[in-house]
């Protein structure tokens, strides 16, 4: 898989620029359920890594073995300590963290060392949301397509308009690039060129219906459904 490093750390921002791609009006699209996902892949911690709300942490105490645990991070970007109460961990590096956890243990333990590594993250997976037969995160890995993203989702169902794919491209630390794709031209016609490449975190949506206002289907049908996070802008697709 490609390793791309993410630095974000999804602060509270409008959501950007109107998505304005013409189309043709059709019935109302059905919301997925988004609600289980499958599980991360393993992955080392990194110095500079930002952790990510989601993120599966390990922390471990070099010398009282009893307090290690692995803890998902939460939504709010916090994590509970059971001796150190709610400790902010969005945004930090796994280095930056223990310092934090040392400093809400030392009151309570001696000489309390900590290290924190990322056991599990999302942030080396797209996601295919849709209508497809299994939505939810697909593992990276270089020279990923959309097409093939999709397939690693349990394919399109007969329900999907395929030739209306949204794709969202992840173009800064918190900012997507969204296009309408035409997947028909690959599944249909073999024209492979009309397939693009795929990197960490982006997003592969296929919808239901026509999609006639590229703006409002993202923020209805896509951002307020996923699990990423909010503070997320766009630009319109070229």
């Amino acid at each position: 898989m490609r390793q791309r490093r993410f630095r974000s750390g999804y602060r509270a921002a409008v959501l950007g620029a109107a998505l304005a791609i013409a189309g043709c009006a059709g019935t109302p699209l059905a919301s997925p359920d988004l609600s289980k996902l499958p599980p991360t892949s393993e992955r080392p911690a990194e110095t500079d890594y930002v952790i990510q709300r989601g993120d599966t942490l390990t922390l471990k105490f070099y010398f009282h073995p009893d307090n290690d645990q692995e803890i998902v991070v939460r939504q709010d970007g916090k994590i509970l300590l059971p001796l150190g109460g709610d400790v902010q961990a969005a945004g930090l590096t796994p280095p930056q963290l223990a310092d934090q956890i040392v400093e809400k243990y030392s009151k309570n333990l001696r000489d309390p060392k900590v290290s924190v590594a990322v056991k599990a993250s999302t942030q080396t997976e797209v996601f295919v949301g849709g209508e497809v037969a299994r939505p939810g995160n697909v593992p990276y890995r270089r020279g990923l397509t959309a097409v093939q993203a999709i397939m690693a989702a349990g394919g399109p169902k007969d329900t999907a308009r395929v030739d209306q794919v949204v794709f969202l491209q992840k173009i800064g630390e918190n900012q997507y690039q969204a296009s309408k794709i035409d997947l028909a031209k690959v599944l249909e016609n073999g024209q492979t060129d009309a397939d693009p490449s795929l990197g960490p975190q982006d997003v592969i949506f296929v919808p239901r219906s026509t999609i006639a206002k590229m703006n409002l289907f993202v923020q209805q049908y896509i951002i307020n459904l996923l699990p990423i996070r909010p503070g997320i802008s766009f630009v319109p697709g070229l």
